[in-house]
């Protein structure tokens, strides 16, 4: 994420469930999945919307930047029952919502050029600041149910 990022939060679509992790915030400025995560089912279109709004809400806790030999599993794999993150990534839908000074950008992820997920920029929906979050959050989770074939 660039510099100018104020907040991140992401949710998964994944066999039927939607995973939301709370978003946090390291010491050195990258974001990290961790407890609680919502596990809701993807049917029930309020109670994503509802689990989103609850991340969200929360914020991005700043938490001590894990070092690599006490880097800690990705909470979602457990809820998610896969062995790795690329698995995950592999097996399930994924969007973002970015926080930035004048602007909220919702996305999806796809497949990064050197592994991982990234922003796909040619489907995002951008929102001002001011936007109701509300509004933003049935925008995003629309989308997010609609192409994972949920919605």
């Amino acid at each position: 994420m660039s510099a100018g990022t104020k907040g991140l939060w992401t949710l998964f679509i994944r066999k039927g469930k939607v995973f939301v992790p709370t978003t946090a915030k390291t010491e050195a400025g990258y974001y990290l999945g961790i407890e609680p995560v919502a596990v809701v089912d993807a049917t029930d279109r309020a109670a994503v919307k509802a689990a989103f709004l609850d991340a969200v809400s929360r914020g991005n806790p700043i938490v001590p930047t894990p070092s690599r030999s006490n880097f800690p599993p990705d909470p979602l794999l457990k809820y998610a029952n896969v062995k790795s993150v690329s698995e995950l990534a592999k097996s399930a839908h994924s969007w973002q919502l970015t926080k930035y000074a004048t602007e909220y950008v919702a996305a999806p992820d796809r497949p990064g050029k050197y592994g991982g997920l990234e922003q796909d920029d040619s489907k995002k929906q951008v929102f001002p600041a001011d936007e109701p979050m509300d509004r933003i959050v049935s925008q995003l989770v629309d989308h997010a149910l609609a192409a994972s074939g949920m919605g």
